[in-house]
């Protein structure tokens, strides 16, 4: 979820139509908890919920998803979140299984057209974590990242955000990690080129 893309970026995906599919990318997830949790593509309307969602995250979540505390979180940024156009910015979110109005996680992927690598971001309401569901949609992320082309997604991770480096370890690719002042560049392979013997 990185909200560096400016306003020009936001107005080019919501011109784009979405190319998805809804059966592919809509269901239930079903934790080990025994919870059956919802979860679906972002859509332009969930933009408030987007904004209800982040003020229930502590201020620990927010500081290790967004380096940083995250006092409001602007109409602009909700709408940019909000806005996929299902090939270069894509994003599954979970549903609150008692609200339906609710969003409890996100995950996403943001690249520039083209390219092979996509930056990666997740953020589980504090509630819902331990559940499972970060690595459950981030799995499905992964297979709509592939067949859009993308091969890599990087992230970057404070080094004391154990979950999410715990994450990106259990989906079982080849990754690298690169540390900077208490930060780790974390970069997964999505497609790893394999050897054919003959």
């Amino acid at each position: 979820m990185c909200a560096r893309y400016p306003l020009r970026v936001l107005l080019a995906i919501m011109a784009r139509q979405p190319q998805t599919d809804d059966h592919e990318n809509e269901g239930t997830l079903s934790l080990p908890s025994g919870d059956d949790v919802p979860f679906r593509v972002v859509q332009p309307n969930d933009a408030p919920a987007l904004q209800r969602f982040l003020e229930r995250c502590s201020d620990r979540t927010i500081y290790l998803r967004f380096f940083g505390s995250l006092n409001e979180f602007s109409e602009e940024k909700s709408q940019y979140f909000a806005h996929v156009d299902g090939v270069d910015h894509f994003a599954f979110v979970a549903i609150d299984p008692a609200d339906q109005d609710e969003i409890i996680a996100i995950v996403r992927y943001d690249r520039e057209p083209g390219e092979e690598q996509a930056e990666y971001a997740a953020i589980v309401e504090d509630s819902w974590q331990g559940y499972g569901i970060g690595i459950d949609l981030t799995r499905r992320l992964v297979d709509v990242a592939c067949g859009n082309g993308v091969r890599y997604f990087y992230a970057m991770v404070m080094g004391k955000n154990k979950r999410m480096l715990e994450l990106l370890r259990h989906l079982d690719l080849p990754e690298q990690e690169h540390h900077q002042e208490g930060v780790k560049h974390v970069e997964v392979e999505l497609a790893p080129q394999t050897n054919n013997a003959n």
